[in-house]
């Protein structure tokens, strides 16, 4: 090969080499956000589930989500996925108690439960505020169904249960492999995931 030729080459290599390297972090830092990303929408999952029992405070239903996110290792050890206390909380919990009346409507006396510490342009505690929950779209989405369950139950002389929808959000801060100053993500991204379920038992609350 002569001078020209491996000259060329290495030009061409320097030109194609950043993109390679830009493509293989996209890569790994997609498959490493979608990991985290499933792992949050799995405990999230299995906290609306949980919650739909209707027998269960919401600090049992948050540390279900908790636990529900597993550990991982690192090089000081195993730690908890999701955590919203403790060293280096990333996960907000908001569980919405939403009463459906049978036309339709909300009444008064929303109950919400936050807890947990998420970092957005500012690491700080999770607030109502925060809330992306859009209750009448909720209500509505529920109300035929919950009105039509009661109504067979009170056919098969079963009591009526409270119209209920429990939603379930869950806030994680994702850090990303490496520190992009050059792109408005940064080095934290905040995911989100909703879940909605009807509540299908009105046994008493358990610890």
């Amino acid at each position: 090969m002569g001078r020209k030729e491996r000259g060329q080459s290495m030009l061409e290599l320097a030109l194609i080499l950043p993109v390679l390297l830009v493509l293989i972090l996209a890569v790994v830092e997609v498959g490493f956000a979608m990991r985290n990303y499933l792992l949050v929408m799995a405990a999230n999952r299995e906290g609306i589930r949980f919650a739909a029992r209707g027998r269960f405070t919401d600090e049992t239903i948050a540390q279900r989500i908790i636990s529900a996110g597993g550990t991982i290792e690192t090089a000081d050890g195993s730690v908890t996925f999701l955590r919203t206390t403790g060293n280096a909380p990333n996960t907000g919990i908001i569980i919405t108690h939403i009463p459906i009346q049978d036309d339709g409507t909300i009444p008064s006396g929303i109950i919400q439960y936050v807890t947990g510490t998420v970092s957005f342009s500012d690491t700080r505690p999770i607030q109502v505020s925060d809330s992306r929950v859009n209750m009448q779209v909720v209500a509505d989405r529920h109300s035929d169904a919950t009105v039509l369950i009661n109504d067979i139950r009170e056919a098969n002389e079963y009591e009526r249960l409270d119209n209920e929808v429990i939603v379930l959000e869950v806030f994680y801060a994702h850090d990303t492999l490496w520190n992009y100053d050059f792109i408005p993500l940064g080095d934290i991204y905040v995911m989100y995931t909703q879940s909605a379920m009807r509540v299908v038992s009105d046994a008493r609350q358990m610890e």
